[in-house]
């Protein structure tokens, strides 16, 4: 009775690995070559896996990819939001941004090929609709972690006011830290974090006028 109970877990196990095995191969592909150049023969030797398997459990090449950048969402953006607290009080505005900005920093540094392949698939051109929803949903929910961040590091300006300040920052906020990224891997010996700390400065400065402009 009890080798018939472990027997699915087993076999569940060794799915689920080669499930990972499989998106790890196709991570490290696309995110070096593109969706293009990332053919399905290509992943199955990367990934030590039959190409029966990659079809098996996506179904397709499209499939693959969208498991990729959901998986890698689901990771980039679990560990900064892990990281963030977003109950805490707030000394100063520009303390807050700097914190937060790092912790975003980090959680690049700790997932650089998903973001390299977030950019690449952006920037190439047409793909399944089920990639395009993920892909935007990946993009959305980076503005969305921005936008709450400043809104809730000028909280003491009021809700209406702090509001108003992210909703008109948080895609220069997003464009800052994407081009941050993309200087720190063409550029390495430019300092990432040195950027990102001036990122937290621009964003509390842009605040603040909003701030001056709207009480006028």
């Amino acid at each position: 009775m009890e080798k018939n109970t472990k027997r699915p877990d087993k076999r569940r196990e060794l799915g689920a690995k080669s499930r990972d095995d499989i998106l790890n191969a196709a991570l490290s592909i696309m995110s070096q070559f593109g969706y293009e150049g990332a053919s399905v023969s290509k992943i199955a030797s990367e990934s030590g896996l039959p190409s029966s398997s990659i079809y098996w459990h996506f179904g397709s090449k499209s499939g693959v990819l969208a498991a990729v950048v959901e998986r890698g969402a689901g990771a980039f953006f679990g560990d900064y939001a892990g990281s963030l607290d977003l109950e805490a009080a707030v000394v100063d505005p520009l303390s807050t941004l700097r914190q937060g900005f790092s912790f975003a920093q980090r959680s690049a540094e700790d997932h650089p090929e998903f973001l390299r392949l977030l950019f690449l698939l952006s920037l190439s051109g047409e793909h399944d609709p089920r990639v395009v929803e993920v892909l935007e949903r990946a993009i959305a929910e980076g503005r969305a972690q921005l936008h709450a961040l400043i809104k809730h590091a000028f909280s003491s300006t009021g809700v209406q006011m702090s509001t108003r300040i992210a909703d008109e920052l948080a895609d220069f906020a997003q464009a800052i830290f994407d081009g941050a990224f993309l200087d720190a891997q063409t550029r390495p010996q430019v300092s990432h974090a040195s950027l990102i700390d001036k990122m937290a400065e621009s964003i509390y400065s842009l605040g603040l006028a909003i701030q001056r402009r709207d009480a006028q």
